[in-house]
């Protein structure tokens, strides 16, 4: 090329026009597209598996960090891999192969045994852009491309684009090993089934009894029951689905699943049997779009059957399942309809309070982040309000803050303009509508924006009536200042504690508790011995901490108690110091273990 180049403005100066015309297509033409070699020209040798195995690592060895041979090396072990239809094994081999400077030869061959690997590995995972580039249009004289091409629209479900090439591909497939084609015959003949290609899906399921792995196995029973479907022979195709169904595979898998729309599309299969078969097939197959079609087709059926709150419990357990795909996203859509027809109803009186609240904790575990589940939960909650069911209300609203606030720190979801600010007001307005004084006063203590002007006339109101219900002042409650310990009331020192407390100012929260608990001793109650025990704790004065812990006898009736107070009073051993992380580590395991003891919350 660089001696055309040079050789040009000699050739313009000596030669006609057409004599240069004749020259500039060869020489500015686009090069061919190297394809890669094909595969498996001829039969491949049977050797031991492990005798081949180690012949070939040692052959890796040998090659050290020398190129191309490395690279050679490393493809060898994968086609051996591949031969033995070992994916992961193989792709892993592959992922070693450095392409930098390689040769172009090289390169290619470890490129078509990355898309011959990534075809047939059952994790289903994405082809790499390196292995996809050789389905492109570009490489279409590669005489692999036809089968790998079809392989791939397999793969991807679209069995409409691979039936032009179906049939070349089975004859290139008749070229790879054993293995492979083990695993790729039963997609080839389903293709065939589902594109009414019939003499080809009769030559391919006779082929089955070539491979002992495929007679009389799940996968050509299976697609038996397909075919007999297809020419409407029911009983034939409920007999082959039976013999598969008790298998473990995903062919065991489909026939149950074929099995129960069978039975409902012939009127053989009752649909509250058909829920229950698919609550059992939810629990036995997990993991994979079909285990999430599986949800979508039970939570249907739970709505034809009237049952709306078990549709919405199944299309949670869909969303936690399959987290992140599309089936997640659709299910979550169907999900908010059935959610907010469910709290309208309750809020209309349509259901009883009872029902409502006992569809409500069934739910509410799997929707609490999500923000159109926070507008329902507030309609509950203003419905139960309302009902005078004041302290079911004023905790829901709190619960429902304290999740949206979370989801929304976590990017998980967006609450409303003012959403936020109306949940606090509204839990303060049902706390003072319940007398729940102590609860009120400690979240009035909180600090609260509020740039809602109604909103905050709303809050001030509450305070107001709150210091006149109580007899306080509001600079008595904020700090207290210029007064004796002796003038201020056990609300009032057992409410500024509560506010250290949750603030995280653990010095001054254990000060405080260390007054409220000068002044009630052993009554003290329950929740803020534990709060003080903590506070003591985290702001380092482990010596208090550890009297704490068996200072009140209420604390030793707690389950688990033992296992708290041993990781919070016990020795690190003299080999293993206690740093930072580990005491950190053991605060938090503390906490824990607090955590699923009763609710302290409510043994004020």
């Amino acid at each position: 090329m660089a001696l055309l180049l040079c050789a040009c403005p000699a050739l313009a100066e000596r030669a006609g026009p057409q004599h240069f015309a004749q020259v500039t297509p060869a020489a500015l033409s686009e090069p061919r597209v190297i394809d890669p070699p094909a595969l498996y020209l001829g039969p491949r040798p049977e050797r031991p598996f492990l005798e081949e195995r180690a012949a070939r690592m040692e052959a890796v060895i040998a090659a050290g960090d020398r190129q191309p041979d490395q690279a050679r090396a490393l493809t060898d072990l994968a086609e051996f891999f591949f031969a033995h239809a070992m994916a992961p094994e193989g792709l892993s081999v592959l992922g070693a192969v450095d392409s930098d400077g390689l040769p172009l030869a090289h390169r290619l061959r470890a490129q078509a045994f990355e898309l011959a690997l990534g075809l047939i590995d059952v994790r289903e995972r994405p082809l790499t852009l390196r292995a996809e580039a050789l389905l492109d249009p570009a490489h279409a004289e590669w005489p692999d491309q036809p089968l790998f091409l079809a392989m791939s629209h397999i793969h991807d479900g679209s069995c409409v684009d691979a039936r032009t090439l179906l049939d070349e591909a089975v004859q290139r497939l008749s070229r790879f090993p054993a293995p492979v084609r083990v695993r790729v015959l039963p997609g080839f003949l389903e293709c065939a089934i589902d594109t009414g290609q019939w003499q080809l899906a009769r030559d391919i399921a006779a082929s089955f009894e070539d491979y002992p792995e495929l007679r009389d196995g799940g996968a050509y029973h299976f697609l038996l029951g397909q075919v007999a479907e297809a020419v409407n022979e029911p009983l034939a195709a409920f007999d082959s689905y039976v013999r598969v169904m008790d298998g473990r595979d995903i062919w065991a898998h489909r026939a149950r699943r074929a099995l129960v729309t069978l039975g409902l599309t012939r009127d053989a299969l009752s649909t509250s049997d058909a829920i229950r078969l698919l609550k059992l097939e939810a629990e036995m197959w997990r993991g994979d779009d079909s285990a999430g079609d599986v949800l979508d087709e039970l939570a249907s059926l739970q709505v034809i059957a009237g049952r709306k709150v078990d549709a919405i419990e199944t299309y949670g357990l869909l969303i936690t399942r399959r987290s992140g795909t599309e089936q997640a996203t659709v299910a979550q859509q169907k999900a908010r309809a059935l959610i907010e027809d469910l709290y309208r109803k309750g809020a209309e009186g349509e259901i009883s309070l009872a029902r409502f609240m006992a569809d409500h904790q069934r739910i509410s575990r799997y929707f609490r982040f999500s923000q159109s589940f926070a507008l329902a939960s507030e309609l509950f909650a203003d419905t139960f309000r309302k009902a005078g069911a004041t302290k079911v209300a004023a905790e829901e609203y709190a619960t429902t803050h304290d999740y949206l606030t979370a989801a929304q720190d976590l990017g998980i979801t967006t609450a409303e303009e003012g959403q936020l600010s109306r949940l606090k007001v509204k839990e303060a307005e049902t706390l003072l509508a319940g007398g729940q004084f102590m609860a009120l006063g400690a979240l009035l203590l909180q600090p609260i924006s509020l740039a809602d002007p109604e909103l905050k006339r709303r809050f001030d109101l509450v305070s107001a009536r709150y210091f006149d219900e109580t007899g306080q002042t509001a600079e008595l409650l904020a700090e207290g200042q210029g007064a004796e310990e002796g003038e201020e009331t056990t609300q009032i020192l057992r409410l500024r504690a509560l506010a250290r407390f949750e603030r995280g100012e653990w010095a001054p929260a254990a000060a405080a508790y260390s007054q409220l608990h000068a002044r009630e001793g052993a009554e003290m109650r329950l929740p803020d011995a534990i709060r003080y025990l903590l506070a003591a704790h985290r702001s380092g004065a482990d010596s208090r901490a550890a009297e704490l812990a068996g200072e009140f006898p209420s604390l030793t009736e707690l389950p688990g108690w033992a296992e708290i107070a041993r990781g919070l009073t016990s020795e690190a051993p003299a080999l293993l110091p206690l740093r930072e992380e580990t005491a950190r580590a053991r605060i938090e395991k503390a906490q824990e273990t607090l955590d699923s003891l009763p609710d302290v919350g409510r043994l004020n």
